[in-house]
C-alpha cells in the first residue's frame, strides 16, 4: 500500500522533529545540529508537505497518543487493572512528577511547536504554491487546535501558544478555557476554508486532516462549549458527506471502524517505524493476556448488543474463573502486517454529537432519528424515550458503548458534564476529590516558567 506519510518521513526526520532537550523546559526546544534552513524546507511543496505530515509523526512518536486510552480509561471509571492491583491513575493519585503526565504534556506542546513552525515557515515563503501554502497552513491549524483541545481538557487553563519564539512562549500564563477554545475554534474555522474536501491528494488514504476532519472536531468543541446549535450545525456537515463516509455495518474483525481507511474513518493515524496501532499497545490484548477489564463489565450492554460481541471478549484467571471482560476493538495488537489504524475521528462520534445538541434545541425526534443511527448498527432497537433527560443518559450511555477505551471519551465526557464527582466519589478503590477533575500541571513545567500555577489539590 503506498502511503504519503511514510514518503516524505527520511525527509522529515532530517530536519524538521524538534523535541524537548530536557524534561525541566516543557516549553524549551534547541534546533537539532541537522536541521534544514527554513529556506529549504518551505522552499518547495515537496519538502513543505514532508514538514506538515512530520506534525503527525510529532503528536503520535512518544508517549501522548499510545497511553491517552489506557491513562484516561483508568483515571474515569472504564477500566480496571486485570490483576486488580490499582495504579496511580486508577486511584486518582497522580503526583505532579509523574513522568508520564509530564510525557503527555510535552509531547502536545511539541506538537503545537512543530505546528507553529509550519505556519509561519510557509507563511513567510515566496516559493510555495498558492494552493498549497493555504492547505500546509490549514493542517497545521488543524493539528495545532487538536493538541490545545487534549491539552485544555486534561488541565483546563493552559498556556495558548501560537508561535515558535521561545522568548515568547517559555514564559506565558495560563490561559483559561473560553480564551483556549475560542482559538481552537478560530484554528478550525481558517482550516475547514482550505483543507481538502476528499482524500485524493493523500492517495485516498485518510490518513491526513480533511475539510470534514476540522467540522467533526468543531462539532466537538462546540458541543463541550455547550453551543448546541453550532454543534449541530457542523455534525450535520459532516453526516451529510454521505458519498464519503457511512456507518460500518455487519462488524467483524475485518470489518470494523478501525480498519484502515474505512467508509467511517474521518481521520486515522499511520504507523511510525512501529507494527502495531497505538491503542493496541497500551489497552488491548494479544492472544492469551488482557491489560484491562471494563469496570462495569457485561452490565454496560444491553442483550444482543454487537459492540459487546464483536469488541470485547471474556476473561477468566488461572482457575477458568470468569472475572470479567476485556476490550478487543483492535485486533492487531503487535502483528507484522496491521489491516488497522490508530482512529482519531470518526463517523459514530457525530451522530452521538448532533443527538445530544438535537435534545438540548428540543428536536426530539431528530435526536431519537440520531441515536437508533447507532442502536441499529449495534443490533439494538430503537429508542422510545421521549422525555429529554432520559434521552440525554441513554446519549451518555451509547457514547460509554460506543467510545470505550478510546480516546479518552469517557473521561473528558464526565468532566464536561460535570458528573465526576457523583460517578466516581463512590468507587472504593478510588482516592477521589473533586480537584481530581484536573491532573496536576507536571512539575518540570511549573519550575521552569513561574507564571503557571498548579492546579488546586496538588
Amino acid at each position: 500500500m503506498k502511503n504519503i506519510s511514510t514518503k516524505y518521513i527520511y525527509i522529515f526526520s532530517s530536519f524538521l522533529l524538534i523535541g524537548f532537550t530536557s524534561c525541566d523546559a516543557a516549553l524549551d526546544v534547541d534546533l537539532p545540529s541537522n536541521q534544514l534552513s527554513s529556506n529549504t524546507v518551505y522552499g518547495s511543496d515537496p519538502t513543505a508537505e514532508a514538514a506538515v505530515n512530520g506534525i503527525y509523526q510529532s503528536m503520535v512518536a512518544g508517549f501522548y497518543y499510545n497511553q491517552i486510552h489506557s491513562i484516561l480509561g483508568q483515571t474515569s471509571d472504564e477500566l480496571v487493572r486485570t490483576n486488580g492491583i490499582p495504579t496511580i491513575y486508577g486511584t486518582n493519585e497522580i503526583p505532579e512528577t509523574d513522568s508520564s503526565i509530564n510525557g503527555m504534556w510535552g509531547e502536545l506542546y511539541k506538537t503545537i511547536y512543530n505546528a507553529n513552525n509550519v505556519i509561519e515557515g510557509v507563511s513567510k515563503s515566496t516559493t510555495l504554491n498558492a494552493v498549497k501554502s493555504r492547505q500546509c497552513i490549514a493542517e497545521a491549524k488543524f493539528l495545532r487546535a487538536y493538541a490545545h483541545f487534549n491539552l485544555t481538557n486534561l488541565w483546563e487553563n493552559v498556556p495558548l501558544v501560537l508561535t515558535t519564539n521561545i522568548d515568547v512562549s517559555a514564559l506565558l500564563p495560563q490561559s483559561s478555557q473560553e480564551a483556549v477554545y475560542a482559538q481552537i475554534i478560530i484554528d478550525l474555522t481558517d482550516a475547514s476554508k482550505d483543507l481538502p474536501t476528499d482524500y485524493t491528494n493523500y492517495d485516498d488514504e485518510r490518513i491526513r486532516a480533511t475539510k470534514w476532519a476540522a467540522e467533526a472536531l468543531l462539532a466537538r468543541v462546540n458541543l463541550y462549549s455547550g453551543k448546541w446549535s453550532e454543534a449541530s450545525t457542523h455534525a450535520s456537515a459532516v453526516l451529510s458527506q454521505t458519498g464519503t463516509y457511512e456507518l460500518i455495518t455487519d462488524l467483524s474483525p475485518t470489518n470494523s471502524p478501525f480498519i484502515s481507511d474505512n467508509d467511517e474513518a474521518i481521520l486515522q493515524i499511520p504507523y511510525f517505524n512501529v507494527n502495531y496501532t497505538y491503542e493496541g499497545s497500551s489497552v488491548f490484548l494479544d492472544a492469551n493476556t488482557a491489560v484491562f477489564l471494563l469496570r462495569k463489565g457485561n452490565a454496560l450492554f444491553e442483550t444482543g448488543d454487537d459492540r459487546k460481541t464483536k469488541w470485547t471478549r471474556n476473561i477468566t484467571n488461572a482457575q477458568g474463573v470468569f472475572i470479567g471482560i476485556a476490550p478487543t476493538k483492535y485486533k492487531n495488537r503487535f502483528t507484522a502486517s496491521p489491516i488497522e489504524r490508530s482512529t482519531v475521528l470518526r463517523l459514530a462520534e457525530l451522530y452521538l454529537i448532533r443527538a445530544e445538541a438535537r435534545v438540548k434545541l428540543n428536536d426530539i425526534t431528530g435526536a431519537q432519528q440520531d441515536i437508533n443511527a447507532i442502536r441499529n448498527r449495534a443490533l439494538l432497537d430503537n429508542t422510545t424515550l421521549t422525555d429529554p433527560n432520559q434521552l440525554l443518559d441513554l446519549i451518555a450511555l451509547e457514547r460509554q458503548r460506543e467510545f470505550f477505551a478510546e480516546n479518552g471519551h469517557r473521561w473528558f465526557d464526565l468532566k464536561r458534564t460535570g458528573k465526576t464527582d457523583e460517578t466516581l466519589s463512590v468507587l472504593t478503590d478510588k482516592i477521589w476529590k473533586t480537584t481530581d477533575s484536573l491532573y496536576p500541571i507536571p512539575e518540570p513545567a511549573i519550575r521552569s516558567n513561574p507564571f503557571l500555577n498548579q492546579n488546586s489539590g496538588y
